[in-house]
């Protein structure tokens, strides 16, 4: 599957039970266990986020970004590179399904048909590694909260359009 080095030579994580030495090991979560005669997988459905594991920064109230990653950027190369790795964890990991919004995948463009180019390009690039992975998208969804054009949309506004309501006394 080619790789980009990030993880190193982390092997896929397997479950090897509570009692188990390796950090990189899941100790509760084996997917195949049978619980009330549905395969754990299948009723936990758990899913990677990519904002939480690609996007956030580590930003906090008290400071500024803590994460550094390869792939923060405004370019479509940063994009493609963030894909790359996450397809990768996704393959490490090992869960059924992963999650975005569009702004996760792609920079926002000079205009509204730019980022939609941008975000369909990235989603060509998902469709191919989805062909050849278990992975499987649970959802996407487009962030309509995230920009600032949508905070001064949602803003009430400080103009008045009727005369208040009098006092009673």
């Amino acid at each position: 599957m080619g790789g980009t080095g990030f993880f190193g030579a982390i092997a896929p994580i397997r479950y090897e039970g509570p009692k188990s030495a390796n950090p990189l090991a899941f100790r509760s979560y084996d997917h195949d266990k049978l619980v009330l005669g549905k395969r754990m997988e299948d009723h936990l459905r758990a899913a990677i986020c990519y904002w939480h594991s690609f996007t956030y920064t580590g930003l906090d109230q008290f400071g500024g970004a803590t994460f550094l990653r390869p792939w923060f950027g405004d370019d479509m190369a940063s994009a493609r590179l963030k894909a790359d790795v996450a397809f990768e964890m996704f393959d490490i990991l090992g869960f059924p399904f992963f999650t975005f919004h569009d702004r996760d995948i792609a920079p926002e463009g000079a205009s509204l048909a730019q980022s939609n180019r941008n975000v369909r390009e990235i989603a060509d690039v998902f469709a191919r590694k989805l062909e050849t992975r278990k992975v499987k998208l649970l959802w996407g969804t487009a962030n309509l909260f995230g920009a600032a054009d949508s905070w001064r949309a949602r803003r009430p506004t400080r103009t008045r359009t009727c005369s208040p309501t009098p006092r009673r006394r």
